[in-house]
């Protein structure tokens, strides 16, 4: 979840949207720009990731990889109905074509998600 505000290109045979987001401290104007730039000594507050705190995002407990490709095979089959009722069936083959290499990623990084 989040908003088109924030930079974001479609993968996967615009199957999947892939956001941009950045570290940032909680209550500081100081924006750092790639992981790699958090600053300890800039600013005060917490360091966040800007999507995860402004949606109030949070972890998965205990979902696994089985449980990942259980709720993926049901969602993709909604969405293929969704597409098919608003008549964008020439939208099907794409998506199911990006979705489906989306979930084998997805499911091959498993323990680094």
């Amino acid at each position: 979840m989040f908003s088109d505000s924030y930079p974001h290109t479609l993968i996967y045979d615009e199957a999947i949207i892939e956001a941009k987001a950045r570290y940032t401290k909680k209550g500081s104007d100081f924006v750092a720009i790639a992981s790699d730039d958090v600053n300890d000594d800039e600013g005060e507050g917490e360091t966040v990731v800007d999507i995860v705190d402004a949606f109030s995002l949070s972890e998965i407990g205990s979902y696994t990889k089985k449980d990942f490709m259980t709720w993926a095979k049901n969602y993709l089959k909604a969405t293929v109905a969704e597409l098919t009722k608003k008549g964008k069936e020439d939208r099907v083959p794409g998506f199911k074509k990006g979705a489906t290499e989306a979930v084998k990623f997805i499911a091959s990084k498993w323990d680094e998600m």
